[in-house]
């Protein structure tokens, strides 16, 4: 699909491609590239992708599934030819991966700011991730690794407390299950133990790649996960001397207890943390962009996740005066000066503007949903509406008056998704 030069975006750049076309991320940094007049052209395995109908995205590709990461790979080979030198950055876990691995042949072909396989594991893994952390000096949740079922179910036994179950690694479940939030007692965590563990990775050769992570973890649950996940997100080069950080909250998520987050709200940076954060980074070798999620537990902030790609709310942080997609741009096309001009531009910013993230169209469907169905009170009703009709600068995860088309495919696709799986909808909306 090619929705040619109407956009008159200037040739003389190299253009940039973007895959998960349906991401909001990856939407708010088609939106964001294309203004700047740089020749976007999105990548999805769907026809029907929100960022690939955008007036600032010049062609869409379509491609196999970003998990099956040779076929994947060999694909950008091929069908990336006439787009040869222009830029491919990650957006997702599986193209981070696949970049990653892929790295040596993708870069004789495309501009990358990708670092290494062994860098991306020590992220994508979450064991590694945490024990990064704690060497850096970073809080993180008590945490179970099992390297087996019968290991699992001693640990099972042995913990009385509520827990998360989740996938030690987004790649090793193919249906991209963030967790789930279950009772203490033996018998729930290892039926849902079992679920997890068989449902296995969209690529049978992740699996035998990576053994020793196909096994879902356990870590301690926080009440304070639901509306209270504290972000670090930004922008480090290659040299670790150009950097840039903002915070948010997160205070909407869907599913209610552990989910995609709906609604952010800007914060102060945690200069101390953020100190930390650059540590850990230096200390695996990751550059570009990054997202560090931390729940706030009383005075401490434990990290739970970090995404080296662009990320869901990555347009919060181009609305604040942060053009993370711009820096990337620039550093992956060595553009040094302009990666000092954004940074400078950004650290002259206007601050203290209340801005806030919104995915408007599942927050009114939420919201009224749960409130109809008994699992909101009015009081907690009322404060979201007030909350919505505030004073803050409300940054759309897909709402654009000047780009519409994105939004109107976005929201249908959000209502087929509830009318395929109502009940997944309805237990969302049920849970307190």
């Amino acid at each position: 699909m090619d929705f040619g030069d109407h956009k008159g975006a200037e040739r003389a750049q190299p253009s940039i491609l973007l895959c998960n076309a349906g991401y909001y991320g990856t939407l708010a940094a088609i939106r964001s590239l294309g203004r700047a007049g740089i020749p976007v052209i999105s990548i999805d395995p769907s026809p029907l992708s929100a960022g690939s109908y955008s007036r600032y995205c010049i062609s869409h590709l379509r491609s196999p599934p970003f998990e099956e990461t040779t076929r994947f790979a060999r694909w950008l080979l091929d069908a990336g030819k006439p787009f040869a030198g222009s830029v491919l950055y990650a957006t997702s876990d599986a193209v981070s991966y696949a970049l990653a691995k892929c790295r040596q042949d993708l870069e004789k072909l495309f501009l990358l700011y990708q670092p290494d396989l062994e860098t991306m594991m020590c992220v994508l893994d979450k064991g590694q991730l945490l024990r990064h952390a704690q060497a850096t000096g970073i809080d993180t949740p008590p945490t179970w690794l099992p390297t087996s079922r019968a290991n699992a179910q001693e640990i099972a036994n042995a913990i009385s407390e509520r827990l998360i179950i989740k996938p030690r690694c987004q790649l090793a479940a193919r249906n991209l299950v963030k967790g789930t939030v279950l009772k203490p007692g033996p018998d729930a965590l290892m039926q849902q133990f079992d679920r997890m563990a068989a449902v296995g990775p969209g690529d049978p050769s992740f699996a035998k790649s990576h053994p020793e992570i196909m096994f879902p973890m356990f870590q301690a649950f926080y009440p304070e996960a639901v509306n209270s996940v504290y972000s670090l997100s930004g922008f480090r080069d290659r040299s670790g001397t150009k950097t840039a950080v903002l915070a948010a909250v997160k205070s909407m998520q869907r599913p209610h207890n552990l989910g995609i987050g709906l609604c952010f709200e800007e914060a102060p940076v945690d200069t101390a943390l953020a100190g930390k954060v650059m540590e850990l980074c230096e200390r695996i070798g990751y550059y570009g962009a990054f997202e560090c999620e931390f729940i706030q537990a009383g005075d401490k902030k434990l990290l739970i996740d970090f995404n080296a790609r662009f990320y869901n709310q990555v347009g919060l942080e181009i609305a604040r005066g942060l053009d993370i997609p711009g820096l990337v741009y620039a550093a992956a096309t060595g553009q040094d000066e302009k990666v000092d001009d954004l940074i400078a531009a950004f650290e002259k910013r206007e601050k203290g503007q209340n801005y806030a993230f919104c995915n408007s169209f599942q927050f009114q469907l939420i919201t009224r949903f749960r409130r109809g169905l008994g699992s909101m009170s009015p009081e907690e009703s009322g404060r979201w509406t007030a909350w919505r009709q505030s004073s803050k600068n409300i940054v759309e995860a897909a709402f654009d008056q000047n780009d519409l088309i994105p939004y109107a495919i976005d929201s249908t696709q959000q209502i087929f998704s509830i009318l395929r799986r109502p009940r997944a909808f309805f237990r969302d909306c049920l849970t307190k």
